[in-house]
């Protein structure tokens, strides 16, 4: 109880940190470097950055030429600009909660900055060479495959069309082009036989390193925090000879996040991470032994396929049902279908086009491949999953029916 009590004290005085934090302490004309804190991101006829100048992030609203030119630069990097630093008439809370304090109006701006004062670290030029190489690799790829295989690899949706956006989230499959644990899960596995070799601090200091570069490259988004974070508790506890069960690392790691920035729990990205995760945890076990009952107990490979995506889907149920109202019921079968294929081309994504960057565009095209057909394919399966339109009925009926089958199992677990 004294624990639960200081943790919750630490939170708040954090929390009013913060907010003392997003109250705008300059406003005016300004004329200097500014740091970019997202990538500039195309929306209608203009395109949106996140801008940080002394310290305090302000959103700026980009049109003709002044859109075209920041288009080129990407996240970490500084340029020098000209413009009128403005505060909310009206709080925006939104804004609020992503630290961003007010709007700055560009009037001029220069090409990028360079010197011993550019901010960028060397993990941000890391990562952005990565994700330039990445870029290079799938361009090869027709149409707005390219854009897709983006969202599904390193989780950058900036360039994607309104209509996949749609298709995606009607289908239930918005998710695969938000990076979250199971990326994270597949950079460490192809990583996995070079650490496996080496000695075991060594092999921790290169995880968490590896760790901290993907997080960055794929812009620090609530999930991959999420993801990271618990991926490098559970390597330093497995190398100083620990063991903590799932539920403790995920406990640990939100008390720890929220404590460093209390913000993420108005993120919407962050609950539906933690509630995926949840789900895997707890339902998981009971959702195969459920199925095991039904007679799949000797067809592993269909357990192996179903069990996860059926305890994500039910993890996320709650908060997708408060924020985005109740999911159709084509998310499972679409998801059933999507995520397997989805999952090896996040497996093979990095390393099969940071090769084929370097390759001629020919000879890119056929080993960039079978990436297209995986990318097809989960494209297909959410544009069919958009063309029904199932009663409600049916869509609360296909989302309920599985937590009811689970909790009746374990009730007659209870009474055996």
């Amino acid at each position: 109880m004294f624990v639960v009590c200081l943790v919750s004290c630490l939170v708040c005085w954090r929390s009013y940190v913060e907010w003392l934090n997003v109250r705008p302490t300059h406003s005016g004309e300004y004329n200097g470097l500014a740091v970019l804190k997202t990538d500039p991101q195309p929306i209608g006829r203009g395109v949106r950055v996140v801008l940080e100048i002394d310290g305090q992030r302000f959103e700026s609203w980009m049109y003709g030429s002044s859109a075209r030119r920041v288009s080129a630069f990407v996240a970490g990097e500084t340029i020098s600009v000209n413009g009128t630093r403005r505060v909310a008439v009206v709080v925006n809370h939104r804004l609020q909660v992503r630290h961003i304090v007010g709007r700055f109006d560009v009037k001029a701006m220069s090409s990028l900055a360079v010197g011993p004062h550019i901010s960028e670290s060397r993990f941000e030029l890391a990562a952005n060479r990565i994700r330039t190489a990445l870029s290079d690799g799938a361009h090869v790829l027709p149409g707005d495959q390219s854009s897709l295989f983006a969202g599904l690899v390193y989780g950058d949706d900036s360039q994607q069309p309104p209509e996949m956006v749609d298709r995606f989230r009607a289908s239930g499959l918005a998710h695969l082009t938000a990076v979250s644990g199971q990326n994270v899960a597949f950079v460490l596995t192809v990583a996995a036989p070079f650490l496996t070799r080496l000695r075991r601090w060594f092999r921790l200091t290169l995880t968490l390193l590896m760790l901290a570069w993907f997080a960055i490259m794929t812009r620090l988004e609530p999930s991959v925090i999420r993801a990271v974070t618990m991926a490098g508790i559970s390597a330093t506890v497995f190398a100083i000879g620990g063991r903590l069960k799932a539920w403790q690392v995920l406990v640990a790691t939100c008390v720890g996040l929220l404590l460093i920035d209390p913000f993420l729990l108005w993120s919407v990205g962050w609950w539906l991470s933690i509630g995926g995760s949840s789900g895997l945890i707890l339902l998981s076990s009971r959702i195969r032994l459920t199925l095991e009952c039904w007679g799949l107990k000797n067809h592993q490979w269909i357990l192996n396929w179903v069990v996860p995506s059926l305890a994500a889907q039910l993890g996320v149920l709650p908060v997708a049902v408060m924020v985005f109202g109740w999911p159709s019921a084509v998310a499972i079968p679409c998801n059933l279908l999507a995520v397997p294929v989805a999952g090896i081309v996040m497996l093979i994504g990095i390393p099969v086009a940071l090769v084929s960057g370097f390759l001629p565009s020919v000879i890119a095209s056929v080993v960039m491949w079978p990436l297209g057909v995986g990318v097809k394919w989960v494209d297909t399966v959410a544009a069919l999953g958009q063309r029904f339109n199932l009663p409600i009925w049916l869509d609360i009926a296909v989302g309920v029916a599985p937590l009811l089958l689970v909790m009746r199992h374990r009730c007659d677990n209870l009474e055996t």
